[in-house]
Parts: structure tokens; C-alpha cells; sequence
């Protein structure tokens, strides 16, 4: 919710959050349990560092996840010239936030970063700047550069789609208001003649019911036949209507949600009622609306649609965890 502190980002919890946790254990353990060259307390303010650029990366995506990306594999470079060289392994979580940064100068700024922290703990270790060359640093060190230009592929796949489903929803809310400028046009020039024809004959009727009553039931009699007609109208209107199923939409907007990162979780509760194609139609467009807002502004991780049904009457609830 909008002002609650929130340690994790909500869109790395599912995916991330155990590995990172499993990660972090790791290196602290090693670090910890390994003979500390700058005491107790400097082994701790180096690891304070290193959980303030993870957490620096994982909140923001501008130029502050470059500086957590330098910032974290400095702190690398430290352990592993000071306490042991495989420690570089835990790049791995740098190289993961490195995917998702926006900026195609500053991702070369990171990946260059990956591989001084390589050469650096060589030179300090071995005084060979290339010895990991010939080491199993390699696989190491190539793997944690594949993995930011995977990462980013997967981000841009993911963007792609994203921007895809919006698109889509807004040519089905184009369709939509073209369809209710046409009903409006429809109402306009059919219906809107017939009722001030009915309006019309009704104000005669009525001047000439005590003169000409004769004549004023005639006119009464062509209003009564012209309102049949304007009902006649209206239910052409609404025939005419574009019909959208509800199980349509559902289904649409699951795939939706889905290419967003979105669960869809939909209940029912009660029998099936037997809803007019109106009916179904309007709750059908209300549900894309209610989606389609979701995607672009809640930041929600699940979606739940309760459908329940009753004697004479129908409840379509839609909830999510995002922001409120």
C-alpha cells in the first residue's frame, strides 16, 4: 500500500528474493569464517557495504543502479584480494541487477566493472593481470557476463509484450467509443425524431381534447402507434449492440495480466444466471477497464475476480495486492 516501507521491491520478491536470500548466507558466512586481514570491524563495514549497493540496486534503475553495480564489485574486489579470490563469485548478484539497467553507455560501464574487478583481484593476488585466464575464474567470469545480456533480453521481451497488451486495449477502448458514438448518432437520427413526434402529437391531443375531442383521440391513437415504434427502435439499437462475452474477456484478460507478471486468480460462487447479451456486455467492458488498470497503475503481483450469483441478482468483484 502507498506509504507502507517496503524492504523488497515487489516485482523481484517472487522471482528472486530466496536465491538472493541463499546468496547473501553465503557470502557471509565465507566471509566471516575466513581469516579477516582488517579485523572484525572492518570485515563488517565491508559487508554493510555490500548489502547497501544490493539493496541500491535492486530499488532503482537509473544511474544509481550503475553506481551499486560499481559499488558492489569495488566491495568484491576487496574480498577477493583480501580474503579469497572465489569470492568474485557472488558477482552473480550484481551481474543479475545489471541486466535491468536502461542506459546502453552505462551497461558497458558495468560490464567493463564485472571484468576490472577480475583483473584487479588477479594482479593483487597473483601479479599477473591475466592469470584467472587460465583458471577456472574464466567460465566464472564469462558466465557473469552472460548473464546481465540475458537478463536485459528477457526485460526488453517483457517491456515488448507489455507495451503490446496496452496497445491492444486501447484499439478494443478506440472500438468501444466508436461503437457508443455510433449508438449515439443511431439515437440521435431515429429515435430522437420519433420522441419529439411524440411529443409533438402529445401537445395537440391535449389543446384539442375539449374542442375537437374527436380528432384528439386520433392523435392519441398515432402517439400510441409511434411509441410501439420507438420501442421497436430501441430494441434495434440494442441488438445492433456489439456483444462481448464475459468469459471472452476473462480469458483475454488473463493473457493480458500474464504478459504484465500479473497472476489472475478467478472464483465462482452460486449457479450461472441467465444474463441478457446487454447485460453480460456492459459487466464484460467494466472487467476490461477494471484490468486494463491494473496493468498500467497498481504494480500488483496477483489479480482476483469473484463472480457471484444469487436469485435475481450477480456480484462481479475484482481485487489486487498493488498499491491501492
Amino acid at each position: 500500500m502507498k506509504g507502507r516501507f517496503r524492504l523488497y521491491p515487489p516485482e523481484q520478491v517472487q522471482p528472486y528474493l530466496i536465491i538472493d536470500i541463499i546468496t547473501i548466507v553465503f557470502l557471509f558466512y565465507n566471509v566471516l569464517s575466513a581469516e579477516s586481514p582488517i579485523g572484525l570491524f572492518g570485515t563488517f563495514l565491508l559487508l554493510t557495504l555490500f548489502m547497501g549497493f544490493f539493496y541500491l540496486g535492486l530499488w532503482y534503475r537509473d544511474w544509481r543502479l550503475l553506481l551499486a553495480v560499481l559499488g558492489g564489485c569495488a566491495t568484491l574486489s576487496v574480498f577477493g584480494m583480501f580474503y579469497n579470490q572465489w569470492l568474485l563469485f557472488f558477482g552473480i548478484v550484481f551481474a543479475d541487477l545489471l541486466g535491468r539497467i536502461r542506459s546502453k553507455g552505462q551497461f558497458g560501464c558495468g560490464m567493463l566493472a564485472i571484468v576490472g574487478m577480475y583483473i584487479l583481484t588477479s594482479w593483487s593476488v597473483h601479479q599477473d593481470v591475466f592469470h584467472f585466464l587460465r583458471t577456472p575464474m574464466l567460465p566464472l567470469l564469462i558466465i557473469q557476463l552472460v548473464i546481465p545480456v540475458v537478463i536485459l533480453m528477457l526485460e526488453n521481451s517483457k517491456s515488448l509484450r507489455q507495451e503490446l497488451a496496452i496497445a491492444n486495449q486501447r484499439i478494443a477502448r478506440y472500438v468501444q467509443e466508436e461503437e457508443r458514438h455510433r449508438l449515439a448518432r443511431d439515437l440521435h437520427d431515429t429515435l430522437g425524431q420519433t420522441l419529439t413526434m411524440i411529443k409533438t402529437k402529445g401537445e395537440l391531443a391535449l389543446r384539442l381534447m375539449e374542442k375537437e375531442p374527436e380528432r384528439a383521440k386520433g392523435e392519441i391513437r398515432e402517439v400510441i402507434q409511434t411509441s410501439r415504434f420507438a420501442l421497436k427502435q430501441v430494441r434495434d439499437l440494442v441488438t445492433a449492440m456489439r456483444y462481448v462475452s464475459l468469459e471472452e474477456e476473462l480469458k483475454q484478460g488473463r493473457a493480458l495480466l500474464t504478459s504484465a507478471g500479473i497472476t489472475l486468480r478467478v472464483e465462482r460462487k452460486g449457479g450461472v444466471p441467465a444474463l441478457s447479451q446487454v447485460a453480460e456486455t456492459m459487466l464484460a467492458l467494466a472487467l476490461r477497464e477494471a484490468l486494463t488498470n491494473i496493468v498500467k497503475h497498481s504494480g500488483a503481483t496477483h489479480c482476483f475476480v469473484t463472480q457471484e450469483y444469487g436469485e435475481g441478482w450477480y456480484h462481479l468483484t475484482v481485487e489486487d495486492d498493488g498499491m491501492g
